[in-house]
């Protein structure tokens, strides 16, 4: 306290003041965020907080050999979430602590999520610039925004997309971008007189999805297929007998290129599927004077999408786009806490 007096008194307590301020805003509000997160992804990434839910406890000194990992380094990082109040500590072992334990098992996709992203903001000047394009020399890591996706959608919006087939009597499933087919197994396990089929553009992941299924033992049950949603007219014959379509958060990926993809697909669907629903669920894009008086997560989410040439939108304009492709009927459930829409197409 004395020490602090003194301070004032030669730099003045105004300064001292903004200067407490400032700290508090910049530091404490905002890069003490990026160390954190980036810690954090580091330890999920070499498998710490898989082995710490499996073990309850870990010595770092044993993890970091069996890892081959800097030990000095994961000493660093453990007592940094130590301090934090993500870790509890023992001597040398480290568990989760209460608040750890919520994020690793309620916030992993989120921190997946981000890591996908990583390299878009760690370029941002040479984007910026022009130095660099996305697409290009810049891309976001597709296999940890799915998984990321995947582990958030898993605990809000698969449940309530069974919910809404469950009631409504649907038994054939079609999921449209359907990544490791997540949904569809979920959707088969709970219910044996469920059938899921799902396409989506990556090979590797389709291979990936149907090595899960067969583990799970429903590969009677669930189709995967490898092909663009754009080119739903290839899909093999039999695949036609469905009686509901979903879509999971993947039309504002095609519409930063315009509505015409959007449109397109949509149409097609209709065509090869007349007369059954297509449930799209899709985040609603709010103002920047929404966001402002309402911080959320939502403002690092949107820039996120805009830096890698996604383009989510307003429930004003989906519904103007959906009317334009000719749907006859949109129903809309708004979930406000969530921004997020769910449109059963017709």
């Amino acid at each position: 306290m004395i020490e602090l007096l003194k301070a004032v008194r030669v730099l003045g307590l105004r300064p001292m003041l903004r200067l407490s301020r400032a700290r508090r805003l910049g530091w404490e509000g905002i890069i003490s965020g990026f160390h954190t997160t980036r810690a954090m992804q580091a330890l999920f990434n070499v498998g710490f907080f898989d082995e710490v839910q499996k073990q309850g406890v870990i010595n770092v000194a044993s993890f970091a050999k069996s890892k081959h990992l800097d030990a000095r380094i994961l000493q660093s990082l453990c007592d940094a979430l130590f301090s934090l109040s993500i870790l509890t500590k023992h001597g040398a072992d480290y568990a989760l602590d209460a608040k750890g334990k919520l994020l690793v098992e309620e916030a992993r996709g989120w921190f997946d999520g981000v890591y996908g992203y990583e390299e878009i903001f760690h370029c941002l000047e040479a984007l910026l610039t022009g130095e660099k394009a996305y697409g290009k020399d810049v891309k976001k890591r597709a296999d940890f925004v799915a998984k990321g996706s995947e582990a958030i959608e898993q605990r809000l919006y698969f449940p309530l997309a069974i919910d809404i087939i469950a009631r409504n009597g649907f038994k054939k499933v079609l999921d449209l971008g359907c990544g490791e087919g997540t949904f569809l197994r979920r959707l088969c396990e709970n219910n044996p007189e469920m059938t899921g089929y799902g396409i989506d553009i990556a090979p590797d992941i389709i291979a990936y999805g149907k090595e899960h299924v067969v583990q799970a033992g429903l590969q009677q049950r669930i189709h995967l297929f490898v092909e663009d949603i754009a080119r739903i007219e290839k899909l093999p014959e039999p695949w036609q007998c469905i009686d509901v379509a979903t879509a999971f958060f993947i039309l504002h990926e095609l519409l930063f290129a315009g509505v015409d993809p959007v449109i397109e697909l949509l149409q097609n669907f209709r065509t090869v599927f007349a007369g059954v629903p297509l449930i799209v669920f899709e985040t609603i894009r709010p103002t920047p004077e929404e966001m402002r008086s309402k911080p959320r997560m939502g403002i690092q989410y949107f820039l996120q999408h805009d830096l890698s040439e996604q383009r989510p939108v307003s429930r004003e304009e989906w519904r103007k786009l959906f009317k334009m492709a000719g749907c006859s009927s949109i129903e809309e459930r708004y979930l406000r806490f969530a921004r997020t829409a769910i449109f059963t197409l017709r």
